[in-house]
């Protein structure tokens, strides 16, 4: 019988290793109750988070699955995420989280229509059916990754504008000075590249260590 469901992650580059990869593999598996295919991407085809693009192109071997979610390997997985799978089945499009947490969030557009790079978006968590989203990689161009500092500024500001993922799913950590909120994800992203490092998370924050042992 085939399965329906997939969780993707990307290890390139040394920021993250197989140990993390890990983590998230036993994360996803202790907070669902579906058969999941588990995918890594490591394989350096294009440098960092631009691996994201290949998710949705003829490079790599199509999912077969029919709802997929990808995640950051630096996301904490606490509670169940069943209903994200099941929320995710009905959309028609790209999925990401949306930074709430970020201010002057409805200066996005104004500043999108100056043509100043911005963006509302955190691919930490994104979610898709495949064939649904095949744009986000039909409008990539090898000069995207030289002209916007990310992944998440190239959906903006390339007006691909993926559906925000309801907020219930998640929360910054980071934007919650590390506090453990009662929310199903965490996020460990940091503002403007201020805030703890991949080893200091773990060594600081000791909630943590309880999801990704």
């Amino acid at each position: 019988m085939a399965v329906k469901y997939a969780v993707a992650c990307i290890c390139v580059g040394d920021k993250y290793n197989l140990s993390d990869v890990k983590a998230l593999e036993n994360m996803v598996f202790q907070n669902t109750t579906y058969d999941i295919n588990f995918r890594v991407f490591n394989e350096p085809v294009l440098p960092k988070w631009w691996t994201k693009v290949l998710y949705h192109s003829s490079v790599i071997d199509p999912f077969e699955e029919e709802v997929v979610l990808a995640f950051d390997l630096d996301v904490v997985i606490r509670r169940n995420i069943d209903s994200l799978f099941d929320w995710v089945e009905q959309q028609d499009y790209l999925c990401a989280a949306w930074c709430r947490w970020r201010e002057h969030m409805d200066n996005f557009e104004e500043q999108r229509d100056k043509d100043i790079f911005c963006t509302p978006y955190n691919s930490s968590i994104l979610g898709w059916k495949p064939d649904t989203c095949l744009k986000v990689w039909e409008e990539f161009v090898f000069e995207d990754m030289e002209k916007y500092n990310g992944f998440d500024t190239y959906l903006w500001m390339k007006r691909l504008d993926p559906i925000r993922i309801p907020d219930h799913f998640y929360y910054s950590a980071h934007f919650a000075q590390y506090q453990e909120l009662d929310y199903p994800v965490a996020l460990f992203n940091k503002g403007q590249n201020i805030g703890l490092e991949k080893h200091e998370i773990i060594s600081k924050v000791p909630w943590v260590k309880k999801y990704r042992n």
